[in-house]
Parts: structure tokens; C-alpha cells; sequence
């Protein structure tokens, strides 16, 4: 390899997070954004950048121009599914990569991320650039081909239609809202109808990645050669059975804890969820947001609920069952060494 290849995988990698971060934002799933990541690795590396005085700046243009051409063709392809689109969720690593530091550098909330959907592929570029990366109007307009005047109308004009769609741009009092999942865990674990009652506003918004309202798909049956890690899932006849009481919304999410095992509070994108498990594995994330109200009378307003494997897919390479058996077998193979895992970390020491 010669000198310039040298230069140039060094410069590439000293901004791989940066722009893995970067693309995540503009295109709301991990997979593809590793994807545009690696398309423009693959121009870097034959480009001829002899010329070229700053490689991150370079690399964040073409990584942002790479974004918002895709971008354009996903947002073609998500308008046509019927159950609607969500963004991957992105958990909150115990022991954060170089990437999960960008992503938490660049944070934004899981519901504004939702709400992004609702811009055009430029719009979205020159709010991500200039909320969670802080570049100036000047920067932006090179990157987008447009004068700063433009792309300050740009930002200007996005933050108002995620004000109109109801984005919640300021987060919420930490302390508050973990009160307020933690109570939510413990009513759905309980199946607590009364206790849901009190913790959600009168007609509270669901958005999810399957029809709502439809019988849930039964997840799989505990397999017991792995053992189980709590109750064997209902049937559907057995579900039919119950009585369903209060409102449409609360049959769906009471359905939802229903079929697992147990609930866990998580950190997705510096904000605490609701991991539902089965079997060890999470079937379902559920992202809460609140009326914004700093005590005991907040109020659950909207759930954002994710049960797709495709979405769950990345959770899972953390915190699902082959991630728990792969530390249970480092603490096996190396006794005396360190291991760091969060409190809420779903290990079995005995399994």
C-alpha cells in the first residue's frame, strides 16, 4: 500500500463514525446507512483526492449527497407499505463504540427521528447538519449546492412542520420520564388495566410498525432445550378467553405483554424504552412520550411501538439471547476477568 492509500484509509476511518452517524439520521436505519457508508469508502478510495485539503468535510458532502439520493428512493418505496414505516431504533451500548459516541454527539430523540419522515431529503439534510452537527448555514449550502440564505429558509422551514407535526424538540425531564416508563413496565408486567388508566392521557396516539389494532402475531413458543426465562407465551385460544376490558388501545399493548416473558427498561438514543422479551430475545420495543408536564401529573400521550424483526434485528445483536450466551461464556472461558453489564442487562447467570 503506498503513502496516499495510507492517508487515505486513515482519513476515511478517523471519520467513520461521524458519518455513520450522519447517515443513521438522514435515513433512519442502521443497515442502510452502513450501506451509504460503504458506497462512499468506495468512491474515496478511487477518487482522485490529490486536491483535496480537508477529507472530512469531502466525505461529509458526498456522504450526505449519497444519503438524500437514497433517501428519495426509500421514502418511494416506505409510501407504498400499508403498515406505514418506522426508524430502527438505535440502543445505547454499555460499553459505548466510536460510533454510538458520534450518534450520542449528534443525539436526537427517537420521536423526532419518527417525525423527520415528514421532510423532504434536502430539508431533513439541513436540519440534521445544523441541529445535531452544528455546521453553519455556509457549510450546509456547500454541501447541498444551495446559498446559505436558502438553507437557513431550509432549517427554518423544517423546524416548523415538526412543530406542526407535534416533535417533541426539547426532551423531556430525564428523571420524570424514567418514572414513567418504570411505572408503565410494572403496569404492563401486572397487566395493571387500572394502573394504565391513570398513566395515559384520555385518547393517547399508538404508531406502530404492524396494522394496529389487528390480532398480534404469536411469538415463538419457549424452546425447551434453552429452558424458559419466565411463563410460556399464551395461545391464541386461550388469549380469546379473557376479558378484554377498557379502551381499544389498551387491548392492543395488554395483548403485546401478553405474549412475553418479561419487561425491561432500556436506553434507545439517550432516552429510556421498554424492551419486551420472549424466550430471551426482545420482541417488541415500546418508545413512550409524554405531555411534557415535570411531576406526577405527566401523562403518556403517544406510544411508538416496534415488533418487526428487521427493526429489532440490531437490539437483539445486543441484548438478545446469543449476546447473553456469548458474556455468560467469557465469564465461563475467563473467570478473573472484568465484565461491565447495565442493571438492567437480562442475564441469567444460571442458564
Amino acid at each position: 500500500m503506498t503513502e496516499h492509500g495510507i492517508d487515505k484509509a486513515s482519513s476515511f476511518e478517523a471519520a467513520r463514525a461521524r458519518l455513520l452517524a450522519l447517515a443513521y439520521r438522514m435515513l433512519g436505519s442502521r443497515a442502510e446507512a452502513e450501506d451509504a457508508v460503504q458506497d462512499v469508502w468506495l468512491k474515496w478510495h478511487l477518487a482522485d483526492t490529490q486536491a483535496v485539503q480537508t477529507p472530512v468535510a469531502w466525505l461529509t458532502t458526498l456522504t450526505t449527497r449519497t444519503a438524500i439520493d437514497r433517501l428519495r428512493h426509500a421514502q418511494r418505496e416506505r409510501a407504498s407499505q400499508a403498515s406505514g414505516w418506522l426508524p430502527e431504533p438505535w440502543l445505547d451500548e454499555v460499553a459505548p463504540s466510536a460510533e454510538e459516541l458520534a450518534l450520542r454527539a449528534a443525539d436526537m430523540s427517537y420521536g423526532v427521528m419518527l417525525l423527520l419522515e415528514h421532510l423532504k431529503p434536502d430539508e431533513r439534510a439541513a436540519f440534521v447538519l445544523h441541529e445535531a452537527f452544528e455546521c453553519g448555514y455556509a457549510e450546509i449550502a456547500l454541501i447541498l449546492e444551495r446559498n446559505p440564505a436558502a438553507c437557513r429558509q431550509m432549517v427554518h422551514r423544517a423546524k416548523e412542520r415538526l412543530r406542526r407535526a407535534g416533535a417533541p424538540l426539547e426532551r423531556p425531564d430525564p428523571a420524570v420520564h424514567g418514572r414513567i416508563v418504570e411505572r408503565l413496565r410494572a403496569a404492563l408486567e401486572a397487566q395493571d388495566r387500572a394502573g394504565l388508566l391513570q398513566l395515559f392521557s384520555e385518547a393517547p396516539q399508538l404508531v406502530s410498525d404492524v396494522p394496529l389494532y389487528a390480532q398480534p402475531t404469536a411469538f415463538p413458543a419457549v424452546d425447551p432445550a434453552l429452558g424458559a426465562h419466565g411463563p410460556t407465551p399464551r395461545t391464541e385460544s386461550q388469549r380469546a378467553r379473557e376479558p378484554v376490558s377498557g379502551p381499544k388501545w389498551m387491548g392492543v399493548i395488554i395483548s403485546l405483554a401478553q405474549q412475553a416473558s418479561h419487561a425491561e427498561v432500556v436506553s434507545m438514543a439517550g432516552a429510556v424504552c421498554i424492551a419486551l422479551f420472549c424466550d430471551g430475545d426482545i420482541v417488541g420495543l415500546i418508545d413512550v412520550v409524554t405531555d411534557g408536564a415535570t411531576d406526577l401529573s405527566a401523562r403518556i400521550v403517544s406510544l411508538r411501538i416496534l415488533t418487526s424483526a428487521a427493526h429489532l434485528h440490531a437490539a437483539n445483536r445486543m441484548l438478545g439471547r446469543d449476546a447473553v450466551k456469548e458474556l455468560l461464556a467469557r465469564i465461563k472461558d475467563h473467570p478473573g476477568a472484568s465484565v461491565t453489564v447495565s442493571r438492567d442487562f437480562p442475564v441469567d447467570v444460571d442458564a
